[in-house]
């Protein structure tokens, strides 16, 4: 999520800068994503976390994530395939005093869920629909402020995206789209690997993460 370089070259060979624009069947895309996820499971044992310590500031609850989307689309009619990687994710920090010090620490801890997809979309004009099916990477990592140590829990799963297109025609064949979604995940997330992490006891093992969210893309070429 923190490439700036690439998502600036992205942008400026979108506008134009670099290259004309491809007016042909094949279109790269750029854009943002931002979802809305329920975690109640996860914030209880983050919570929990936080009862334990003596934070300052505590870390916050995880509502909804955010992240960087692009891909490549092949368009013939009305009918359309792409591959598109789609990154979400949010970090949190909590703050406290290190025992019988003054000094502060700073503890850290980030969510992200990473996809590759393989989808197909069908519309023509204004208006479209779409579905991806998804293959997973889920990251869960914390990073203790006292002793620097980082722990992490990855885990993989597929999931099914299901989305409507609102186009937007632009000017020199770069076009804007507005794709609210869905995303169901095909297992649940498992919360025990998070709560040993934390070494905390977890209430709830396990929770499916449906996302709710809305992507905001860029496409270049013929539409």
């Amino acid at each position: 999520m923190r490439h700036p370089r690439a998502i600036v070259f992205l942008l400026l060979v979108f506008f134009g800068i670099f290259s004309p624009p491809a007016y042909a069947q094949f279109n790269l895309k750029t854009g943002y994503n931002f979802s809305i996820v329920s975690s109640p499971g996860i914030n209880r044992i983050v919570s929990d976390f936080n009862t334990s310590q003596s934070f300052s500031k505590p870390f916050r609850e995880l509502h909804w994530l955010h992240g960087f989307e692009g891909g490549v689309r092949y368009k013939r009619g009305f009918h359309a395939v792409e591959l598109t990687y789609q990154g979400a994710g949010k970090s949190f920090r909590a703050t406290g005093l290190e025992p019988g010090a003054a000094s502060k620490y700073t503890d850290k801890i980030k969510y992200s869920i990473q996809s590759a997809a393989f989808g197909y979309q069908l519309g023509q004009g204004l208006f479209g629909f779409g579905t991806d099916l998804q293959y997973q990477w889920y990251k869960f990592a914390y990073k203790s402020g006292i002793s620097d140590e980082e722990l992490k829990n990855i885990q993989h799963m597929t999931a099914f995206k299901f989305y409507l297109i609102l186009n937007v025609q632009g000017n020199e064949g770069i076009d804007f789209a507005f794709q609210p979604y869905l995303v169901l995940p095909s297992k649940y997330f498992d919360l025990e690997p998070v709560s040993e992490i934390l070494d905390t006891e977890s209430v709830v093992k396990r929770e499916k993460w449906i996302r709710y969210g809305l992507t905001m893309v860029f496409y270049n070429g013929e539409k």
